[in-house]
């Protein structure tokens, strides 16, 4: 017998409303409404396998069930700024500094595509938003930055708890195209390397962050099994050009490229 979805309402999109949703996503940008209008209803199967590889984890069943939210411990700046520089919270913070990023926008955003009914109980609820508040922090600790290769790379050093698989596999599959078309040949060097850090680090979603923030980074890396981040060449970089846009036979060759669990980029 099959066993139950923790999702009871994955909000799927019809190709109608995916192709609109695509057309919005490049009028707008990656604007926080448009990202949850795109990828929210991604929600399914996926997310299951994650909710139960949490459920087989001591901390991470034990964050579930507290039905413990990340959101307002990152939203203490005052605190995260004051811990001392090196730590986990100290760099998160400076990182959303730097990058003039905003988690309650990106939250309030989120909650207008995602609503507790939609899933089977308080800890899958629980599991759905924590998988949301830890993107940023998932950058600090790998070390890519937020230009479109380190957001590449991102996706796929944390690909194992994605809910959106192919979601996630055909943003870079599509990037991957660009990256060659501008000449940046040693942007799926940096993707695949970013993928094998990310199959040997431990549990992102499960791991306790609130008890970890003011751990000094590398500490908080070596206990996750997170090797150094590497240097990379940000694309575009500083001045540099930008992305071509994508051509539609090179969108057409990324959605049937994109499949969970596709190692080769």
């Amino acid at each position: 017998m099959k066993k139950a979805s923790v999702v009871l309402n994955p909000r799927k999109l019809g190709p109608v409303r995916l192709v609109r949703e695509l057309a919005r996503a490049r009028r707008t940008g990656p604007v926080p409404e448009t990202v949850f209008r795109l990828l929210r209803p991604f929600h399914g199967p996926e997310l299951d396998t994650i909710y139960d590889r949490c459920m087989r984890d001591d901390t991470a069943r034990r964050i579930l069930e507290e039905g413990r939210s990340l959101h307002p411990v990152l939203l203490d700046f005052r605190r995260l700024r004051s811990l001392p520089d090196g730590t986990l919270g100290r760099e998160y913070a400076r990182f959303m500094d730097e990058n003039e990023i905003d988690i309650v926008s990106f939250a309030e955003a989120s909650w207008k595509h995602m609503v507790r009914e939609d899933y089977a109980n308080d800890a899958a609820w629980t599991l759905a938003n924590r998988l949301r508040d830890i993107h940023e922090i998932v950058h600090v600790i790998s070390g890519y930055g937020t230009d479109v290769l380190g957001e590449m790379c991102e996706i796929v050093f944390n690909i194992r708890e994605d809910p959106r698989p192919r979601a996630a596999w055909f943003a870079v599959k599509t990037n991957l195209v660009k990256f060659r078309r501008m000449g940046a040949p040693e942007a799926e060097a940096t993707i695949r390397e970013a993928h094998a850090r990310g199959q040997r680090a431990g549990l992102m979603v499960g791991t306790d962050w609130e008890a970890l923030l003011d751990w000094p980074l590398e500490d908080v890396r070596r206990k996750l099994g997170i090797s150094p981040p590497p240097s990379y060449v940000p694309i575009p970089g500083p001045g540099g050009p930008p992305l071509p846009p994508p051509r539609p036979r090179d969108v057409v060759a990324a959605v049937f490229a994109a499949r969970p669990g596709a190692v080769g980029v």
